[in-house]
């Protein structure tokens, strides 16, 4: 089981790597999705995986440009502004300054503000530890006021570093100024008492590398370094350093270890980790140092090298100083400046570990040497004394030597005695000594309640309440359950199923001390609005007719293109509103693309880029753009003739036939013909290849053959240039292909004059597919004077308003979607007509018919490039029935009196029909219509005031077809002669108001008399179905 285990999480880190390269190997390309294929995306979930990483992309690239747009936008302000406040900040710095009696500052601070040191003009300036600073640097704090200038520093400790070792060693760039002076016997004043080092430590640098140094008095009163003999101690050990970095530091894994055991001895004294100090003399070793210190336990004990810590000091001092090999080099260890620092930094305690005997070589580390071996302060081991034993004492050498004091002691058990009775477990450890912090891990032995129950914990945790589990009779119910033991049984909650019977029937799924549930979650088999069956929960099958639950049965309804709709019940509206078909469309444009959009009646511009080429170059635009005509001479030729045309103009030479001469690498006569490629296939190494019959001409002993340049097939000559110059309308308009593997065929210069009109034909019917510039431009001022007119829209539908507006604003603009931006300002039209039309209904009837029109508003609203055959025939026909049920609820508001018994089961009937949840069909609207006839013969018109008869008689007498029927503003009715479109303007005579129109465009005040002849749309306009207008491209296609 274990190993099964362990495989699948191997499994699962494996799995996870995987998908880790994938993201990575995603995120480094580049191609994204078209913003014309984005459009079109309706659900991202049934993208392929792919095509969601080339939107994701596309978005990225989008965000990421208009970042950098505002970035752009704002980059000159924010330099102006940052300018101007870098002049502020230098005035306010200066302001400041000018008035302060001392300033402190870095060199390289002095450097940033020299100009503010030069209005300033400080008389008297202070360099402190001006030995380890640049001359330069020095000389660049000065200014021509300056009267006094006091250098502080130690010339025998670190000299200045700088970048470049040549001129630092050869040009003398690491000395300073101070050094300087000091060397040509300017006066200067040197230190007489140090505070910092005890005497055990100061005197390993006096009198060997300062001459007269002597120690103040409170140096004396330091105490003792607790768990070791002696305060100041060297270990030797000759254990060889490694070189790292290929020789460019070293470290010493055996001083590390070591160094790293010792500071954690010392942390079990009790030193806080701030009084502690790693130091060594190599950044190799520093890393090696740091691997073997966790956080956990080292947290606060500083680690640096020598060279960083100039200028520092702390109570102890560890220093590691690496250098160990037989070649006896000892590297920085023998710069005195180095030395002298690092001896120096100890105030209470120094410990070094190195290899003395190979640094006794250099002279001053001989001198030191000596002094410790006089003192008692070099051997080959550290003795350790434990606090809470004086006697024992313990040896260390190396680090493994620690193990002996595990705790900071000895060896010896603790056996202190806890507050809680029992011993402390641990070897003997001079940290807390009172045992505050110690946790007794052994078990709890106090009986927490009056059964006898004991402690589960451990010694040091709270005992808490008494969790044991007990038999115990619940009082409210009776059932027996197994209850904590603090809690009283009239507390608990029974845990029991609960047995009680809910309003439905069923019975409660609760526990029995729950409160019963209000809804009952059974799932049970339900009949919804729609007519499907559908597992739902209980409680929810009182609510099934107001659409809370969402029918997920499968729509399963053969669209208009042919396939089965791939939505839901919820999803189609019940049929009324189909989801798009998702199905591949997987047609060969005529650009030889396959369409990558799903199924649609017209497939949009192809988006990939363009194939068509030559041999002079490449057309780089997208494949639904028209190209640019190559204009260099073309280079079809041979010794027999030479076209003198440009290449992408037919050719004005014949196909030379004449057998190629030219011999094959194989040593066989060529078997192509004379001025073309010739073929890779030979007529004797590859006979059985070559004279398989697929023209029907191959085994003629005279045959040649042609080699396709874009594939690689060889064809026989003669049956492929019948199949090349084959009529143009068997094959329709596309580039012929190679008859094997359907590669098209753009190269071969033999066949150009036939591959050039074919590329002249597609190139005529992308113009078309993209419209005349003249005509989209028109078709827009058009759609926008007509916006702009449709008051309605704009007042009751403002949000859509502004859609369409910038929809028209949009740039370039192309056929189809001019043709989607008229269906939507058409049908928009309609709904806002509708929704303006609701105050001829009563109050209780506006809800159902709002929720309606929200439905149509939200079809409407998905994103497209153009509406399909099967959403336009849903759009009609549901926005049909809504004019149908608008009209015959307008018209019983309209009705005062009572109503026949016959009528209103008519009028029953009619809206029974018109709020169902199906597809609104002809067969409905024909029964709607049959219903409506027999209404309007009783009731009057909505509005009109005159019965039924009347109105058909005015309507014939007049003569007028539907849609000629308009009203105005204030509803009286008016009638528009000839063409049905109005081209005056003149004033009702009932109120006076505006009526008609100029240029076959209506007021926009004035609407269409539907209630007068039924017409759903006036006889000079554009009908919705624009997108049917494109049947003799279709059929070029």
């Amino acid at each position: 089981k274990s190993m099964g285990i362990l495989t699948q999480k191997n499994l699962c880190a494996v799995t996870r790597r995987k998908i880790m390269q994938k993201m990575k190997v995603e995120l480094r390309k580049v191609n994204t999705m078209t913003e014309l294929e984005a459009n079109a995306v309706q659900d991202v979930w049934q993208l392929d995986l792919d095509s969601r990483w080339r939107l994701y992309r596309l978005w990225l690239q989008t965000y990421q440009g208009s970042m950098r747009e505002d970035i752009q936008e704002h980059e000159e302000q924010y330099e102006e502004a940052a300018r101007k406040l870098k002049e502020l900040k230098l005035e306010q710095d200066l302001c400041i300054l000018s008035r302060a009696r001392v300033v402190g500052m870095t060199t390289t601070g002095a450097a940033k503000y020299r100009r503010i040191l030069q209005y300033i003009e400080p008389r008297i300036v202070i360099v402190e530890e001006a030995a380890e600073v640049l001359e330069a640097h020095t000389i660049a704090t000065l200014s021509r006021e300056c009267q006094h200038l006091i250098l502080i520093g130690d010339h025998q400790q670190l000299q200045p570093s700088a970048n470049v070792y040549d001129l630092a060693k050869n040009f003398n760039l690491e000395v300073s100024l101070f050094e300087r002076l000091v060397k040509v016997d300017f006066p200067f004043v040197c230190l007489k008492y140090q505070h910092r080092m005890r005497p055990e430590i100061a005197q390993l640098i006096s009198p060997h590398i300062y001459q007269k140094l002597e120690n103040h008095p409170s140096v004396l009163e330091y105490e003792n370094i607790k768990g070791v003999s002696t305060n100041v101690f060297f270990v030797e050990h000759e254990v060889p350093e490694q070189e790292i970095q290929e020789g460019k530091s070293h470290q010493n894994p055996h001083e590390a270890h070591f160094v790293v055991e010792l500071c954690k001895y010392f942390l079990c004294q009790g030193y806080e980790p701030s009084q502690i100090t790693i130091l060594t003399t190599y950044s190799g070793q520093l890393f090696c140092l740091r691997r073997l210190m966790p956080a956990n336990i080292f947290e606060g004990v500083k680690v640096h090298v020598v060279d960083k810590y100039q200028g520092e000091e702390n109570d102890i001092i560890l220093l590691s100083l690496v250098r160990s090999n037989k070649e006896g080099r000892p590297g920085f260890l023998q710069i005195p400046n180095r030395i002298c620092v690092a001896l120096s930094r100890a105030k209470k305690g120094l410990y070094c570990i190195g290899n003395m005997r190979m640094l006794g070589k250099v002279p001053l580390w001989n001198k030191i040497i000596e002094t410790l071996g006089k003192s008692g302060h070099l051997g080959q081991s550290l003795e350790l004394c434990c606090q809470n034993h004086p006697g024992t004492k313990t040896k260390v050498s190396t680090g493994a030597d620690f193990s002996n004091v595990p705790e900071g002691g000895c060896t010896r058990p603790c056996e202190f005695r806890l507050s809680c009775g029992h011993a402390c477990t641990r070897a003997c450890h001079p940290y807390d000594p009172e045992h505050k912090k110690y946790q007794c891990l052994k078990p709890c032995q106090k009986v927490l309640c009056e059964d006898g129950h004991h402690c589960p914990k451990s010694c040091y945790e709270p005992c808490g309440k008494c969790m044991v589990k007990v038999k115990k009779t619940i009082s409210k119910c009776g059932h027996i359950q197994m209850v904590p033991c603090h809690i009283p049984e009239w507390k608990f909650e029974c845990l029991e199923p609960c047995q009680k019977k809910l309003n439905c029937g069923h019975t409660c799924m609760r526990s029995c001390g729950q409160q019963c549930t209000m809804k009952c979650p059974q799932q049970v088999t339900a009949t919804l609005k729609c007519g499907h069956e559908q597992k739902v929960a209980c409680w929810m099958t009182r609510m099934v007719h107001e659409e809370i639950v969402k029918c997920e049965s499968k729509c399963s309804v053969t669209l208009a293109c042919g396939h089965v709709c791939s939505g839901s019940c919820h999803t189609c509206f019940g049929g009324r509103f189909h989801k798009a078909c998702d199905s591949p469309c997987k047609r060969v444009l005529i650009c030889s693309h396959e369409c990558q959009e799903p199924c649609t009646t017209e497939c949009p511009p192809c988006q990939k880029e363009c194939q068509n080429y030559c041999i002079h170059s490449k057309c780089k635009k997208k494949c639904w753009e028209s190209c640019v005509p190559c204009a260099e001479p073309c280079e079809w030729q041979c010794q027999h003739y030479q076209c003198t045309r440009l290449c992408s103009e037919p050719c004005n030479r014949p196909r030379c036939n004449v057998p190629c001469a030219k011999m094959l690498p194989c040593g066989h006569p060529c078997v192509g013909l004379c001025g073309e490629p010739c073929p890779k296939k030979c007529l004797v190494c590859d006979h059985e290849e070559l004279t398989q019959i697929f023209f029907g001409f191959e085994d003629d002993p005279d045959a040649r053959f042609v080699q396709l340049e874009d594939c690689g097939h060889v064809f026989e000559s003669q049956g492929l240039d019948h199949y090349m110059d084959e009529d143009d309308d068997v094959v329709g308009i596309k580039l012929k292909v190679c008859p094997l593997c359907q590669t098209p065929i753009r190269k071969n210069l033999r066949y150009g004059s036939s591959v050039k009109r074919q590329v002249e034909e597609i190139e005529r019917v992308k113009q078309k597919i993209q419209g005349p510039a003249e005509e989209i431009e028109s078709n827009r001022k058009r759609l926008q004077a007509a916006l702009a007119q449709n008051v309605f829209l704009r007042h009751d539908l403002s949000s859509k308003y502004a859609m369409l507006e910038k929809k028209l604003k949009a740039s370039p603009l192309s056929t189809k979607s001019i043709g989607l931006i008229e269906n939507l300002l058409n049908f928009y039209k309609r709904v806002a007509d509708l929704t303006n039309s609701l105050n001829k209904i009563n109050e209780n009837e506006k809800k159902g018919l709002i929720k309606r029109l929200d439905e149509v508003q939200k079809w409407l609203d998905k994103q497209r490039i153009s509406f399909t055959e099967q959403e336009l025939t849903d759009l009609q026909s549901e926005i049909q029935r809504l004019t149908y049920l608008l009209s015959l609820l307008a018209r019983c508001k309209a009705t005062s009196r009572v109503m026949p018994a016959d009528i209103a089961a008519e009028i029953n009937s009619a809206r029974e029909i018109l709020e169902g949840t199906k597809k609104f069909t002809e067969e409905d609207e024909a029964a709607v219509k049959a219903h409506l006839k027999k209404i309007n013969a009783s009731l009057p018109m909505s509005g009109l005031g005159i019965s039924e008869a009347e109105r058909v008689q005015i309507v014939s007498a007049i003569g007028c077809p539907r849609g000629h029927w308009f009203k105005c503003k204030n509803g009286h009715i008016y009638v528009i002669g000839e063409c049905g479109g109005a081209m005056e303007k003149s004033t009702c005579p009932e109120c006076h108001e505006v009526i008609g129109g100029t240029n076959h465009t209506l007021e926009s005040s004035n609407r269409l008399a539907s209630e007068m002849d039924g017409a759903t749309h006036a006889a000079w306009s554009d009908v919705a179905n624009n997108m049917l207008n494109f049947e003799d491209l279709r059929r070029l296609m």
